[in-house]
């Protein structure tokens, strides 16, 4: 085999493949640096997705009492969480699927930011109460689901992650988590029950939000 070293002058331009020429000279050294280029972004655009935060405790619950318990603790002592989601939302017959980072200070005030397929963020939610605001705009009823929960989008966002809101949502605890919750309109199937929460399929009619919880972490 040829050894294209320093000393053995330079390959021909068909050395990789005949119908495909490795680019020489100044092409080379465009194609390479193009490329690192599009790897470095790429690369970026994946971290940018992660949440920053620390780790979130799981409970040491072993019983439905006693996670019972620890919930309502964990919602008393709530100071914020953020979450990595894996997102297949049907809506009206039509299906789609992207990654989002549900973030949520408190009881009021939350975010949901919804990626590209390469990281870069597609779609900003903010609610501050019942009041949203999306970059870019979007028509009212693409959330209408937070709206007919009865309860504000955070206090949805806090039962996403596996949290009881408030005592008025009716939830059906497993010896680990919350196993199922109604409330207003909504339904939220948990499998497994767990906190921080794992999966959840969250039911409107025949609409239908189903979640997949990569990465959680407290703010």
């Amino acid at each position: 085999m040829k050894n294209w070293n320093r000393g053995a002058g330079v390959p021909p331009a068909s050395a990789g493949h005949p119908d495909r020429p490795f680019p020489a000279g100044r092409d080379a050294r465009r194609f390479a640096s193009g490329t690192l280029a599009l790897l470095v972004f790429l690369l970026v655009s994946c971290r940018s997705t992660r949440p920053s935060g620390s780790p979130v405790t799981p409970l040491t619950a072993t019983t439905v009492e006693e996670t019972t318990t620890q919930l309502r603790e964990r919602r008393a002592n709530f100071r914020g969480m953020k979450s990595l989601m894996q997102v297949r939302a049907t809506t009206n017959g039509k299906t789609q699927s992207f990654r989002a980072q549900l973030i949520v200070h408190d009881a009021q005030r939350m975010e949901l930011i919804a990626y590209t397929p390469v990281g870069t963020t597609a779609l900003t939610m903010k609610a501050n109460g019942f009041d949203v605001e999306t970059d870019p705009a979007v028509p009212p009823e693409s959330f209408a689901f937070l709206q007919s929960a009865g309860i504000t989008p955070a206090e949805t966002g806090m039962l996403i992650l596996g949290i009881p809101p408030h005592d008025d949502v009716e939830v059906v605890y497993g010896s680990t988590g919350i196993a199922r919750a109604t409330a207003g309109g909504i339904s939220a199937d948990f499998d497994p029950p767990a906190f921080p929460a794992k999966r959840v399929v969250i039911a409107r009619g025949a609409d239908r939000i189903e979640i997949d919880h990569l990465e959680v972490v407290s703010e």
